[in-house]
C-alpha cells in the first residue's frame, strides 16, 4: 500500500503544481476581463490629482470626473495654481467648455473623447491597454501593471504609458512618459467607483454654470472674498515667448473691431498665423467642430476652420487669446503655453 500510495500522492502534488502555474491568468485573460468590465459598466466617478511636466513649473489639477453612458460627461478641472475652476460638459446639446467664474462658454459639435480622449478619462487608458497588442504586462503589490503606447495628437513626444490598475480594475495612477521614459503627465487617482447614480440635472449646462448649485466646485473669490470683477476694456500686450523654428514676428497692430480693443499679433515663415488679444465680451461662443485641449494652465478649445486652418482660443486673466493660422496643434500649443506667466508690455 505504501508503494501504491507514494506515486499517487507524487502525482497529486505534481498536478497542483501545474494547476498553480497555468491556472494564473495570462495578459490575454486579464485584457480579456479588462474589456468585458469597460462594456457592462454603466458610467463611473472618478476624483484624481493630474500632474503636467509644462516648462520648469509643474502644474497641477484636481480632476473629477463623471461618466454616465453612452456619452454624458462632466469633467471639473481645478488648477491649483489659479484656483479656478473649468468644466468640459457633454451632453445631448453637444460638447461644452465652461469658466463658471466668467460665465463664460464655449459650444461646439465634437467627436470628444473618442477621438484623443485624454489620460484622466478610465475608458481612454482601458482602450489603450486593450488596443496595444505589444502592451506589456507585471503584476506589481496586486495590482497590474501595464506599459503601452501613447497616441495623444497634441504631443508627439509622449511616447509610453505606464497604467496601474486593482485586480477589480479600477485606476490608481497612470503616467505619461516620453522617449527616454521620463515622466511628463501623470495622474493619481484619489477615488473611482463604478455604476454610480446621477441627478437628473447633473450634465445640464444651466446647473454646471451656477458654481453655487454644485457643492464640488469652489465658489470663485479674491481671498478677501470679493468676487471677481470684470477688468475694463484696457489690457497689456503678451507676447509669447516661442515660436516655431522658421518663424519670424512681423508686425503687432492694435485694431477696434465692432467697438471692441484688440491686438493682432502677426507671424510669417514656416507657418503663417496671428494671434489675437482681446478682453472678451461674448459671453457665449458657438463653433461647427472643436474639442477642448488642457494648456496647462487652462483650458482651450481647438477649432478646425477650413484645410490646414486651425483656432485655438483660451483665457487667461481676463484677456481672450486666440491663434489662427496653419500651424499643427502641438505647435498650438507650445505658443499658447508661452504665455502663461509673462508680464504686459
Amino acid at each position: 500500500m505504501k508503494r501504491v500510495a507514494l506515486p499517487l500522492v507524487l502525482l497529486l502534488v505534481f498536478t497542483l503544481f501545474l494547476g498553480g502555474c497555468f491556472g494564473q491568468k495570462t495578459p490575454e485573460d486579464v485584457v480579456s476581463d479588462l474589456n468585458g468590465a469597460l462594456g457592462k459598466m454603466t458610467g463611473y466617478k472618478s476624483q484624481a490629482v493630474l500632474t503636467m511636466q509644462t516648462g520648469s513649473t509643474p502644474m497641477e489639477y484636481d480632476v473629477q470626473v463623471w461618466y454616465e453612458k453612452p456619452t454624458n460627461y462632466r469633467v471639473a478641472l481645478t488648477s491649483k495654481q489659479r484656483g479656478i475652476t473649468q468644466i468640459i460638459l457633454r451632453n445631448n446639446e453637444g460638447v461644452f467648455v465652461l469658466t463658471p467664474h466668467l460665465n463664460k462658454s464655449f459650444r461646439f459639435q465634437s467627436g470628444w473623447p473618442e477621438n484623443n480622449g485624454p489620460l484622466y478619462l478610465y475608458e481612454t487608458l482601458a482602450k489603450s491597454i486593450i488596443d496595444d497588442t505589444e502592451r506589456q504586462m507585471k503584476m506589481e503589490e496586486k495590482q497590474y501593471v501595464f506599459e503601452v503606447k501613447a497616441n495623444y495628437s497634441g504631443n508627439r513626444s509622449l511616447t509610453k504609458q505606464k497604467i496601474w490598475l486593482t485586480e477589480d480594475f479600477k485606476p490608481t495612477h497612470a503616467e505619461i512618459m516620453d522617449a527616454s521614459m521620463n515622466p511628463l503627465v501623470r495622474i493619481d487617482f484619489t477615488d473611482f467607483s463604478f455604476n454610480p447614480m446621477f441627478d437628473k440635472d447633473a450634465f445640464d449646462k444651466e446647473r454646471n454654470m451656477t458654481t453655487s448649485s454644485l457643492t464640488t466646485i469652489p465658489t470663485m473669490a479674491q481671498s478677501n472674498g470679493q468676487v471677481v470683477k470684470q477688468p475694463n476694456s484696457q489690457f497689456g500686450v503678451i507676447v509669447p515667448t516661442y515660436m516655431p523654428e522658421g518663424v519670424t514676428q512681423a508686425d503687432i497692430e492694435p485694431v477696434t473691431r465692432d467697438g471692441e480693443r484688440k491686438v493682432i499679433l502677426t507671424y510669417k515663415g514656416t507657418y503663417n498665423y496671428k494671434v489675437i488679444e482681446g478682453r472678451p465680451t461674448a459671453a457665449s461662443v458657438s463653433y461647427e467642430q472643436g474639442m477642448p485641449v488642457n494648456l496647462g494652465f487652462t483650458v482651450g478649445v481647438l477649432a478646425q476652420t477650413g484645410e490646414n486652418q486651425r483656432l485655438l482660443t483660451w483665457e487667461l486673466d481676463g484677456i481672450e487669446y486666440t491663434i489662427a493660422g496653419d500651424l499643427p496643434e502641438e505647435e498650438m500649443v507650445n505658443v499658447a503655453q508661452s504665455t502663461y506667466g509673462l508680464s504686459a508690455k
